[in-house]
């Protein structure tokens, strides 16, 4: 399920005024097809901002997991075509387990508080604790906010660090890097039309990817139209496309 989720952040249009999007995507998993499916909703209104993400497994996959599903929200502002989270709500359910992560920035004291609820059962468990790192994004916003580290060719610096609450535990740190690097160049072969290739790490563990290593494309408005895990164990690539996308304006 966690790459049902990379797949739907890479959303990434800058703002200049009140707009809606909606878009779905569809994973497939080598032989064993369809797995699951993703929406994204943005809506910015008014200097404000708020995005919803969910995700839920299908077939094979559903049964496995219990019919989990994961929710992640971000709400916050729009300052100078940015967004600037103020709250990051990460939730996963599966069967009678629930885990809750609400992440709260104070940008002007340079910290992240972090209050954990973890439901099992009938028993509740609740926390508090402060992130050891401070980062302007979350993993939703840092994404939306992509032309603005790395332009509008987006051309990353190879290794390029961006930094966003909900990646790497230890300091946030996501990795960047250009697809046409001869490391790459073949895998960009998988792309039906390829516009803005792009390597992403997370330094997280998905699948057989020790790192959290994915290839997205963009197309011209910043939108992921595809992505790839490639030679994922046993059953074969894990692909994510863009299914159907709606743009408003309000």
């Amino acid at each position: 399920m966690k790459i049902i989720i990379l797949l739907v952040i890479f959303i990434t249009s800058l703002v200049s005024s009140d707009y809606n999007i909606k878009a779905k995507y569809e994973i497939t998993y080598g032989i064993l097809g369809s797995i699951g499916d993703a929406t994204a909703d943005l809506r910015v209104e008014k200097g404000t901002y708020k995005i919803k993400l969910q995700a839920k497994a299908r077939g094979f996959v559903k049964i496995l997991s219990k019919s989990r599903v994961e929710t992640h929200e971000s709400t916050g502002i729009v300052k100078d075509g940015r967004f600037l989270p103020t709250i990051f709500i990460s939730s996963k359910k599966r069967g009678s387990k629930t885990d809750i992560k609400r992440y709260l920035f104070d940008h002007d004291k340079k910290f992240v508080k972090l209050l954990q609820t973890t439901i099992r059962g009938d028993k509740k468990v609740d926390t508090k604790s402060i992130l050891p790192y401070f980062a302007k994004d979350d993993i939703l916003t840092l994404f939306f906010n992509l032309k603005y580290f790395i332009g509008e060719d987006y051309k990353p610096k190879n290794g390029q660090k961006l930094f966003a609450v909900g990646a790497n535990k230890k300091n946030g740190e996501v990795l960047l890097y250009k697809a046409d690097s001869k490391m790459y160049k073949d895998l960009l072969k998988e792309f039906k039309k390829s516009e803005h290739p792009l390597v992403v790490i997370l330094n997280q563990r998905i699948f057989a990817s020790q790192k959290g290593e994915m290839i997205i494309d963009l197309n011209s408005d910043g939108i992921c139209t595809s992505a790839l895990l490639k030679d994922v164990v046993m059953f074969g690539d894990i692909r994510g496309e863009l299914v159907s996308l709606k743009q408003e304006k309000n």
